[in-house]
């Protein structure tokens, strides 16, 4: 017979046997987007003021809550980083009008098929509604430029949450280089006056 001893540090072995077995999740976190490797662009504003409009739902289908990095955010910092004030009169303001992540669950395969198909789970639609305005500047009217960018992305129903962290912070990125892309071509266009 065992003795009670042995029992105990017999079950312990296996207890941290079977937690050295087990796969943690992977932590970390995507790395914010940034743009202070692009050059600013300046405006001939003495301010710039930025309104985040878009207020997040907190509940599905929305997700932007759940992700690490989120439009919202990034939006905001790329006026911070790109829009320079520069000059001595007047107001330039960024206004984000939506910033949002939708789940749309998709439809698997079923029967005997759907147990040997990897189907994609869910759709992630994101919007982003931005506008630039500036007015007061000596001797010019009012300019305003908008742009609406919008991705979309799915997930694997065997995605990890990593996997999905990625496919998010991905989609951010597409969505922002877009943004970047459209707005400095209509800064110029419709803000002419104003950019230095």
């Amino acid at each position: 017979m065992f003795s009670t001893r042995f029992l105990r540090h017999f079950l312990l072995c296996i207890c941290v046997s079977l937690a050295a077995c087990e796969t943690l999740p992977e932590t970390a976190s995507p790395e914010p987007i940034t743009f202070t490797s692009l050059p600013p662009i300046s405006l001939d504003v003495a301010r710039i003021e930025i309104q985040r409009v878009y207020r997040p739902p907190l509940k599905l289908p929305n997700v932007e809550h759940e992700m690490p990095v989120t439009l919202l955010d990034t939006a905001d910092r790329w006026a911070k980083e790109r829009l320079r004030a520069v000059g001595r009169y007047g107001t330039a303001r960024v206004t984000i009008d939506r910033a949002s992540v939708i789940e749309t669950k998709l439809k698997k395969t079923g029967g005997i098929r759907g147990a040997f198909t990897t189907d994609q789970a869910e759709r992630y639609d994101a919007t982003l509604v931005i506008a630039i305005e500036a007015w007061g500047g000596t001797g010019k009217g009012s300019a305003v430029a908008r742009t609406t960018v919008k991705s979309t992305r799915t997930v694997a129903e065997d995605a990890s949450l990593a996997d999905r962290e990625r496919v998010w912070h991905d989609m951010v990125a597409t969505v922002l280089a877009e943004m970047n892309t459209a707005f400095e071509a209509r800064i110029r266009r419709h803000l002419g006056a104003y950019v230095k």
